[in-house]
């Protein structure tokens, strides 16, 4: 899992620092996409909340500059012999930060109470439980469902107080596995797996992470403002007790952030660091730190318009897809059939190679094409299909070929229209669902194979109906063996294609550069996110 920040279009990071000069305690301005939706660390899903998250908790275990596994909030740890049973020895005397402006909503002996309250293993045991809850229907429980009796609670079959972590005194912590995790540490670094005060939480009574007056935080830095249309800010903790120092005063968010601009404003030093996506060109002045081959380019259906949701259309269109007509459009491109990206692991390996020539596929034919298009036109007791295609202008002349070969096999029952429209654009629509088929890029954030399927179990952008797919990611995220654990992967990843729910053509590359000026900068991988702890400016 040590690869680096992996993009998602919708959340395009960049950041760059407020002073010219360089050296410790100076301000950074970062831009995102849009306003987290929720801080609770529990219930987070979009990798705006996560970057926040990162930077303002403290877990048990945090990831270093080099991507190795340093203590956090537990100075020490013990793995068992039958790497079922972890114990965690926690630093006394770490405090939880209390905003100040908690005193003016519950009074001055509430802050002065939880400004003095230590984060103990009591916290870390009740996050856990928080997570798993039904109650709950965190997004991201299944992480913990390698934990002793998490999959029971989860599905409401057993209490949360059976979970398999326990704290027999304030600075212990045991966790107790159902069965071995070869990434179990690294998982602890995460956000669903940060602390949570009891009390604090529930005297929050449903507001937990939604405002910073509402939220706790242990991190390197703590969340000082946040004005949901348009900023946040987090400041440098003076309570921290990580053994990294930490460099900037503040970082200050803006929500207000174009792709279109982000070559120019790194050349220029604007913006000192980005994720740019493939079509972007890497800009004058700056370094290429890694490329990620997270992104999947394709076709892409939107399952709940009127004439899409018809499963027997996709698989006529999907099925007379000419992919020679698609050429590369960079050397950031790679051929594929398969839906999951390279990047995306499967154990020690990557999935795409565990997989191999049975990668899954749909398969090219005009005829069967033509029988589907019969299907779908007698189900929709329609004679004619009319259709919109979002498409970068690069790939435009493809699409117009694409189009005579679907109409020579669905003749004048199909009127496709072709909209070029930038590709930031064609995100936009795609996020939103404002669009029927769309030339578009879908991206990873997940390392683990397992993670990016299970992030389409409602429908994903692709909206179509998850209630079958919804059980095979259920059972696949309860599976022990490996070899049954690569073929639900597998069967997840067919179910998507051979719905026609998409379309794979490449593979694709983003690139994380920066300006040659900063150095510092973490990313952490999983979880699309920074780190801010060391960054520095010199010019």
């Amino acid at each position: 899992m040590k690869r680096f920040l992996s993009l998602i279009l919708a959340a395009v990071l960049i950041f760059s620092l407020t002073s010219c000069s360089g050296g410790d305690n100076k301000a950074i301005a970062y831009s995102l996409s849009a306003s987290p939706v929720t801080l609770d660390p529990q219930f987070a899903t979009d990798s705006n909340a996560h970057l926040i998250i990162n930077n303002t908790f403290e877990g048990l275990l945090r990831l270093s500059a080099d991507g190795e596994i340093i203590p956090g909030i537990a100075e020490s740890h013990s793995i068992s012999s039958d790497r079922l049973t972890y114990t965690f020895n926690l630093k006394k005397g770490t405090e939880w930060y209390c905003p100040n402006s908690l005193k003016s909503e519950f009074g001055d002996e509430f802050y002065k109470r939880f400004s003095k309250e230590k984060v103990t293993a009591k916290d870390f045991v009740f996050a856990m439980q928080r997570a798993v809850s039904p109650a709950t229907n965190s997004p991201s429980a299944h992480r913990l469902f390698v934990i002793e009796n998490a999959v029971e609670i989860h599905s409401g079959k057993a209490d949360v107080s059976s979970l398999g972590v326990t704290a027999p005194d304030d600075y212990t912590l045991i966790i107790k596995l159902r069965e071995p995790c070869d990434d179990m540490l690294e998982r602890l670094t995460e956000s669903v797996f940060m602390p949570c005060n009891e009390d604090f939480f529930n005297t929050m009574n449903g507001r937990y992470g939604l405002t910073h007056r509402h939220i706790l935080c242990n991190g390197p830095f703590y969340v000082s403002a946040w004005d949901k249309e348009g900023s946040l800010s987090i400041r440098k903790n003076k309570y921290y007790s990580g053994s990294q120092a930490v460099m900037p005063s503040s970082v200050n968010f803006d929500f207000d952030y174009s792709i279109q601009t982000i070559a120019d404003k790194i050349s220029t030093a604007t913006v000192s660091a980005a994720i740019l996506p493939p079509d972007c060109a890497t800009p004058e002045n700056s370094v290429v730190v890694k490329e990620n081959p997270n992104s999947v380019f394709g076709f892409v259906f939107n399952c709940t318009d009127p004439k899409l949701k018809n499963t027997n259309l996709r698989l006529a269109l999907c099925s007379s897809i000419d992919r020679s007509l698609f050429g590369e459009n960079s050397d950031s491109t790679v051929p594929m059939s398969g839906f999951v990206p390279k990047s995306c692991t499967f154990g020690a390996q990557s999935y795409r190679d565990a997989v191999g020539v049975q990668t899954p596929h749909i398969e090219t034919d005009n005829t069967a094409a033509a029988a589907y298009w019969d299907k779908a036109l007698s189900e929709l007791e329609a004679s004619k299909v009319s259709l919109t295609v979002l498409c970068p202008e690069w790939a435009a002349d493809s699409v117009r070929r694409q189009l005579q070969i679907w109409q020579q096999i669905m003749g004048i029952s199909l009127a496709v229209t072709i909209e070029v429209k930038a590709p930031e654009e064609i995100q936009s629509a795609v996020s939103s669902g404002d669009f029927q088929l769309a030339l578009a890029g879908i991206e990873s954030s997940h390392d683990s194979t397992v993670d990016f399927l299970a992030s389409f179990r409602n429908g994903g952008v692709f909206r179509f109906d998850a209630g079958e797919y919804g059980m095979i990611i259920d059972r696949l995220l309860t599976v022990e063996d490996e070899k049954e654990l690569l073929s639900g992967c597998y069967t997840a990843e067919n179910y998507l294609l051979q719905n026609a729910v998409c379309y794979p053509l490449y593979n694709r590359s983003s690139r994380f550069v920066m300006h040659d000026e900063i150095e510092g900068i973490t990313i952490i991988n999983s979880e699309s996110s920074v780190s801010f702890i060391g960054v520095k400016r010199f010019d």
